[in-house]
């Protein structure tokens, strides 16, 4: 394999990496909001459209 396609790789790998931590963390927030029973206003408004 070219060095160059290596290099891509391993780039690609580590981005991977931290989109998937930052999409772990703010899930992580995300439910600590709900099971604290903080209202979270843009799903306020989505249920309240879909139940029209």
């Amino acid at each position: 394999m070219d060095r160059r396609w290596e290099e891509m790789l391993n780039l690609a790998v580590l981005v991977h990496g931290f989109w998937t931590e930052y999409l772990f963390l703010n899930r992580a927030k995300f439910a600590a909001l709900v099971v604290n029973g903080i209202r979270v206003p843009f799903f306020n408004n989505l249920i309240a459209d879909l139940k029209r």
